[in-house]
């Protein structure tokens, strides 16, 4: 197969391991697939909690400096010949030097991944009931975005302001910005906002954020300018 349509729907990662013996089962990863287009989140289960929080501004330094080893990215995948490979329009870290390129193999609503570029693999696990109805927006302009349903699971993503440079991680930028004094800088950098959650008819509730505030309030699909893609 050459598209995606095989792949639709909400996977949850379950597992990522390394030759080397890193493994990593505590991470909150999501990845929703339409029928080409997709997103993806991925947060730490030690992120910082601050219940309290209304903004990046409640956070100290190195709160900051921590939250930006969040991933996640948008765009469109090719599956063909065994092999997936995951285009980022919008990518929350910094721009890799090497695509993100895997074989994958499929068993049931299980899904292997074993990396091409960087040596590791992940096994993901397709929620049920996820599939259909798919719908993919994008957001173009000022300010680009990507919008994908499957079933009752949403996944949203509004860039931020500039792009990041290439070259560095966004936790190396975080901290570039705030040992020069600059902390709107650093707050910028991260003001990519993916958030991923459940919804019926039109609204619902956030469950995972790179704004973390956002979590557990309510979600809608809003008014901004979004056009239908797939």
């Amino acid at each position: 197969m050459t598209g995606a349509a095989h792949l639709a729907g909400l996977w949850r990662r379950e597992v990522i391991t390394t030759p080397a013996g890193d493994r990593d089962d505590t991470t909150r990863v999501f990845w929703l697939q339409s029928r080409s287009w997709y997103a993806d989140i991925r947060i730490k289960a030690d992120r910082p909690r601050r219940p309290e929080a209304r903004g990046f501004g409640d956070f100290t330094e190195p709160e900051l400096i921590a939250l930006a080893e969040t991933q996640g990215f948008a765009g469109e995948l090719t599956a063909a010949d065994g092999v997936c490979l995951w285009r980022r329009d919008l990518d929350y870290q910094p721009p890799a030097a090497t695509p993100d390129e895997a074989t994958y193999t499929l068993d049931g609503d299980v899904m292997i991944e074993d990396g091409l570029h960087s040596d590791y693999q992940e096994i993901w696990r397709r929620e049920a009931d996820s599939a259909a109805p798919l719908a993919a927006y994008r957001l173009d302009g000022d300010r680009a975005g990507f919008l994908i349903l499957g079933g009752s699971h949403f996944l949203e993503i509004l860039d931020r302001p500039a792009p990041l440079p290439a070259g560095a991680t966004l936790a190396a930028i975080v901290s570039r910005a705030l040992a020069a004094g600059d902390r709107a800088a650093a707050e910028a950098a991260l003001s990519m906002r993916i958030s991923y959650g459940r919804f019926a008819a039109g609204a619902g509730e956030i469950a995972l954020s790179t704004f973390p505030w956002l979590e557990r309030q309510a979600w809608r699909l809003d008014a901004l300018p979004w056009r239908l893609i797939g």
